[in-house]
């Protein structure tokens, strides 16, 4: 896994609900704890190089069967992308629109860990969102490697009994009931969003009550 925000700790979740083997990554430490704690493994390393040597080890030189990317478009970690996004901020949607389908404002560091890290026709899974084209592919090694890339929408009412009838049960199987971080009125919402954007305070899911 590799993001621990509130997209990447409920796939953890779920997976671990479902007897699978866990590792996760995060460069935050709140973030880990939180996982760990909920029984996944945390990979804490410098550098990608280092986190694919250490999944290797934990896999005897295999690498794991599926990764799910919940890290997606990193705006804020580029000063480039970050002034792209503000700039379309401001542009009518039929002037924004098209730059964001033309302009390479992506980081793909988590993308390109998530295909040296899966297994020889393993799975990457890609539910982190990317906006704009990307930059070039590794399609020799996805070749190669035969993985297999999942991604797309959340096919939500596909599964929605699903998920419901799990959550109406008197057991909370996947913690929902403190799932969440902070608790706070709607009225914060504007600095919520800053304080979840700089991964301040250990937020990770705020439940806002009007």
């Amino acid at each position: 896994m590799l993001g621990a925000g509130p997209i990447g700790d409920m796939c953890a979740r779920i997976a671990l609900m479902r007897g699978i083997r866990v590792f996760v990554t995060d460069p935050v430490v709140e973030r880990m704890q939180r996982v760990s704690a909920y029984g996944a493994e945390v990979i804490v390393t410098d550098n990608d190089t280092d986190t694919v040597t250490c999944v290797l080890e934990l896999t005897r030189g295999r690498g794991v069967d599926a990764v799910i990317d919940a890290v997606g478009m990193e705006a804020h970690g580029s000063p480039v992308a970050e002034s792209m996004a503000k700039l379309v901020g401001f542009l009518p949607d039929r002037l924004s629109e098209p730059i964001m389908r033309t302009a390479g404002v992506d980081r793909l560091a988590a993308l390109h860990l998530a295909m040296d890290a899966v297994r020889r026709g393993g799975t990457v899974s890609v539910v982190g969102v990317y906006g704009g084209p990307m930059d070039p592919m590794p399609l020799m090694e996805m070749f190669d490697k035969q993985i297999q890339l999942r991604m797309g929408q959340a096919n939500v009412r596909h599964w929605s009994d699903d998920i419901l009838a799990l959550l109406l049960e008197p057991t909370d199987h996947l913690g929902v009931d403190s799932f969440a971080t902070h608790h706070l009125p709607l009225e914060d919402a504007p600095a919520a969003y800053h304080d979840f954007r700089e991964k301040n305070d250990g937020m990770v899911k705020v439940l806002f009550q009007p």
